[in-house]
């Protein structure tokens, strides 16, 4: 019940904050409805979720929600630096480091669940997630993302990022196949982070204009961190 009533506090606030009355927020040439201090508040909240569900799981739920909550709380770091709330020399160098450490909690702990499950990791949906996403992440990258104009450092940061991420989402992928029900919802969770982390890609990096680009990024991230985080609960509750 407790978990339950975050979400739905989550997901009132979010909505609130994008189509209430409120004033749009200019960021970095991007404009949002979403303030910054809503989006570090519902990041935070997830954080918590994620400490909650780990602390009510048992069996398999149980190695997936204790790697999800290091995820997310890596994430919520990388949230902070994004928003320059942490100040780091490169805010998107920064930012991609943390996220990249909140994805490998990600992977490990698909990977222990489908351990703890008596599944394979390696499998054909495995390979069929790597290629898609591999075709996605690196693709987009040169066609969309890629700025020559921009620091090395980032245009490459931002091809080993993307590419990490589709590892990520591909065994995600994976777990979901294997294991079905609500672990679909970590594969969709997934796959709406590589929307988010693309549109990143293509304003911050890129350059390219869209109209409240940050509050699109936002609810694609917060989606795909929901899918993530809350799957565990789905799946502990018989889901």
């Amino acid at each position: 019940m407790v978990i339950a009533t975050l979400w739905i506090a989550q997901v009132v606030v979010f909505v609130g904050a994008w189509l209430g009355p409120w004033g749009e927020a200019g960021e970095l040439g991007t404009t949002g409805r979403v303030t910054r201090p809503v989006r570090m508040l519902v990041s935070a909240s997830l954080v918590l979720a994620a400490l909650l569900i780990y602390r009510d799981a048992g069996g398999v739920v149980f190695r997936y929600a204790a790697w999800v909550s290091l995820g997310m709380a890596a994430s919520f770091v990388g949230d902070l630096i994004m928003a320059r709330l942490i100040p780091v020399p490169s805010r998107l160098v920064g930012g991609m480091v943390a996220f990249g450490v909140g994805h490998a909690c990600y992977v490990t702990g698909y990977v222990r669940t489908l351990h703890a499950a008596g599944q394979p990791v390696v499998g054909p949906a495995l390979w069929l997630g790597l290629l898609g996403y591999g075709v996605v992440t690196v693709g987009g990258w040169w066609v969309a993302i890629r700025n020559p104009q921009r620091e090395q450092a980032v245009n490459v940061g931002a091809l080993v990022y993307g590419s990490w991420i589709g590892v990520m989402a591909s065994v995600a992928l994976a777990l979901a196949s294997a294991l079905g029900g609500a672990w679909w919802a970590t594969a969709a969770g997934a796959l709406s982070f590589v929307a988010s982390d693309f549109l990143i890609g293509l304003t911050d990096i890129r350059g390219v204009r869209i109209r409240r680009a940050n509050d699109w990024i936002w609810v694609t991230y917060v989606a795909g961190q929901m899918g993530i985080v809350y799957a565990g609960w789905l799946a502990g509750s018989g889901g």
